[in-house]
């Protein structure tokens, strides 16, 4: 393979990796929208269920974040009575996250909801979802061991070459 190809390779499969999220956001937020939340408010909610009681820290680690700041999804959800914010015990400066009743029942309901999609890309896709998983996890994982002056040398040959040439 030259150059030129090995790096049209990976333009589309970038390409292909931000169509699937775009797409599987949508599929995701379709089947949470009779819930009445959005795809980042039954992640949180789930993140929150399997976790138990966390501070905001914690459960940001947990999840990935596509924008804003994740005490407003926080406050949001408290607001809508499904978290709590309690003192923590060994920390007086910390805040800890815990489900209503009412946001295990929508955590519960979410995760049911999200069942049949998962269960037919497990069917249909099998042990091919994990060799992608490890691939994508690979190359996630070099670019964050980049120091980031590296990552900017690494991000293709100067702006005059022309526009669309990053990830």
């Amino acid at each position: 393979m030259s150059h030129e190809s090995d790096a049209a390779a990976v333009l589309a499969f970038s390409f292909e990796v931000k169509s699937l999220v775009t797409e599987l956001n949508a599929a995701l937020a379709a089947l949470f929208r009779p819930l009445g939340l959005t795809c980042v408010q039954a992640e949180a909610l789930m993140a929150l269920d399997d976790l138990g009681p966390v501070t905001l820290k914690q459960l940001a680690a947990h999840l990935v974040a596509e924008s804003g700041h994740p005490s407003r999804l926080i406050s949001r959800l408290v607001e809508n009575g499904l978290v709590v914010r309690t003192g923590s015990e060994n920390d007086g400066r910390a805040v800890v996250l815990e489900l209503t009743e009412e946001g295990a029942r929508l955590a519960a309901q979410s995760r049911a909801a999200r069942a049949p999609l998962l269960t037919d890309f497990a069917q249909r896709y099998g042990t091919r979802l994990d060799t992608a998983t490890t691939l994508i996890r690979d190359l996630r994982h070099d670019l964050t061991k980049r120091d980031p002056l590296d990552r900017d040398a690494h991000r293709g040959t100067p702006r005059s070459d022309g526009p669309g040439r990053g990830l």
